[in-house]
């Protein structure tokens, strides 16, 4: 069947239009997604996600292209798919950071406006070790995780928690300090 009879079938809210697609369209859109998310789970996830989004998107949508347009789909599926299972792993570490910096600023982070905190912040780092800044930067700005780090620098992941750990304590002493003063 052409693109054109399923989408005139789409617009007569006929299910046989998904079927057809599925017919004519389902290797592609798996070879796509499986490209993307390497797996066969997530790719089948993302080519009955996708036959959704034609069946809601068909009308109003009246694609040139069906296979172009059911591939795009497919495509920014995976792509989502794919940022959100790498982003879990991501998640554990990006919490660690978060309550690391809460923890670092204490009390004081109130007593600053954000123009106030950046210049605190630049000047506590030009106070720092040209290493000590690099770690700081990136794994409190950067969001690296430790084993990032290690591997980066040349350490065991011990030595660079530890680092990190003296540095958000001379941090939140200096903020302590400033806030005083």
């Amino acid at each position: 069947m052409e693109d054109r009879q399923i989408i005139e079938l789409f617009w007569q809210r006929d299910k046989e239009a998904v079927r057809e697609v599925e017919r004519s369209y389902a290797f592609l859109l798996r070879h796509i997604a499986q490209n993307i998310t390497f797996s066969l789970e997530d790719a089948e996830e993302c080519v009955n996600d996708t036959y959704l989004r034609l069946w809601n998107n068909i009308p109003p949508e009246r694609p040139v292209s069906l296979r172009n347009y059911a591939a795009r789909i497919t495509r920014n599926l995976a792509i989502d798919v794919y940022r959100k299972n790498h982003a879990k792993g991501r998640d554990c570490e990006i919490t660690l950071i978060t309550e690391e910096i809460d923890n670092m600023f204490g009390k004081a982070d109130c007593q600053y406006d954000s123009v106030e905190l950046k210049e605190t912040i630049n000047t506590f780092l030009g106070k720092l070790d040209r290493k000590n800044r690099v770690l700081f930067v990136r794994r409190y700005w950067q969001a690296e995780s430790i084993q990032e780090l290690a591997k980066q620098f040349h350490m065991r992941e011990s030595a660079v928690k530890m680092r990190l750990s003296r540095i958000r304590e001379k941090f939140r002493k200096y903020l302590e300090k400033d806030v005083e003063a």
